[in-house]
């Protein structure tokens, strides 16, 4: 029986899933690309939902959630130093859910919306949809990392911006954003009238440290804050649909739920047993994928320093994806594309993720050492 992370799952049995990362690409392909773990389910959350199932108990969720879940929730998120009450939690079906009721909730059609590019596609696309303007500020890569350029942001703002969406740890990037640079965009939010939604789905995979909210720096921006959390990204539980939007200013939560007009549904029972055994007994599988991760992210860095001389990339810092810098390798501006062809490697094409993605393309590292050796061997003939 499979575990624990380290014990991985063999190609073979990758192939036969029908879930969306294993029937995109055309047979024969690796697929490195949509943001979930090719690693076994923790067995604590195999077992409880197997029990749910066994008992018959499918009806409707409790108020509240599954007794104990919001509990767990609030003393994971203490740990980060983020203390919220049972009333600032406001249970989601998904994260992407969230910045949708958000947009909604904090600002009007034709207002507009900071987001520090490159940046996960549903947050422009979120905006888009419910006629807000997003304003892509590029992060700039000064040659160690890629940093907030705070005067672009400041030059950005206009008197119709109302918002701005921050993800971190960054997708796609991998950046964990510091606590002076978290502490210099609450200065800006709160110079400028700005509503912050923090997209934080990936705290728990962090690298080094420990992850530091936005909301947590002070009661200030604390009252103009939505925080976006769950399990689904660090417990590898995507297609279970659970999420959080968490405030200490309760008004927040409030308009977003009159923002969803009864129509933004929560987690379902399954999702809300596999959340509370994630958080209460969780955390052995966690630091066990987490080592799995590390090892991953470093012989990516080492084979890409060593082999592909063409390409650039920054160790990430958090997540489990990687952002490879693909301008000088022939590929033109979407590269992915041709190395479906050339490499039969599936990755995310970088211009999908906004301004300064052109050429660009993003890797997922959260899959066996077997099948990422493989990865590197192709994309080495294709690129190298």
């Amino acid at each position: 029986m499979l575990d624990t992370a380290v014990d991985t799952i063999p190609l073979e049995r990758l192939e036969r899933r029908s879930c969306a990362k294993w029937t995109h690409y055309p047979e024969g392909v690796l697929p490195l690309w949509v943001a979930e773990m090719d690693l076994p389910i923790a067995a604590v959350i195999r077992e409880v939902i197997k029990a749910q199932v066994d008992s018959h108990d499918l009806g409707y969720p409790m108020k509240g959630g599954a007794p104990g879940m919001c509990e767990a929730l609030i003393e994971r998120v203490s740990r980060y130093g983020l203390n919220i009450s049972a009333d600032g939690v406001l249970h989601l079906a998904s994260t992407v859910a969230g910045i949708n009721l958000a947009a909604r909730a904090f600002s009007e059609p034709g207002d507009e919306v900071l987001l520090l590019t490159p940046l996960y596609p549903p947050f422009k696309s979120s905006l888009e949809l419910t006629k807000r303007v997003p304003v892509e500020v590029e992060l700039v890569d000064d040659g160690a990392g890629y940093a907030i350029d705070f005067e672009a942001l400041q030059a950005a703002v206009t008197p119709t911006t109302r918002m701005i969406m921050l993800c971190n740890p960054h997708n796609p990037l991998g950046r964990v954003f510091t606590s002076d640079e978290l502490r210099g965009l609450a200065d800006f939010a709160l110079r400028n009238d700005l509503m912050v939604v923090a997209y934080e789905l990936h705290a728990d995979l962090m690298f080094e440290g420990r992850h530091v909210p936005i909301a947590s720096l002070d009661e200030e921006i604390a009252a103009r804050t939505v925080t976006l959390y769950g399990p689904t990204k660090a417990f590898n539980i995507p297609g279970l649909n659970v999420s959080f939007a968490l405030a200490g200013n309760l008004e927040l939560l409030e308009r977003m739920r009159a923002a969803g007009g009864g129509l933004a549904g929560g987690p379902n029972r399954l999702a809300q047993v596999a959340t509370l055994a994630a958080y209460t007994e969780g955390d052995d599988w966690l630091a066990d994928t987490l080592g799995l991760l590390a090892a991953n992210r470093d012989r990516l860095q080492r084979f890409v320093d060593e082999k592909l001389p063409n390409v650039r990339l920054h160790a990430p810092q958090g997540t489990y994806l990687a952002w490879l810098d693909l301008r000088e390798t022939g590929l033109g501006d979407e590269p992915a594309k041709a190395l479906v062809e050339r490499a039969k490697v599936g990755l995310n094409e970088g211009a999908e993720f906004g301004r300064g993605g052109a050429g660009f393309a993003r890797l997922n590292f959260a899959t066996s050492p077997e099948i990422l050796e493989q990865a590197l061997a192709r994309l080495h003939s294709a690129i190298g």
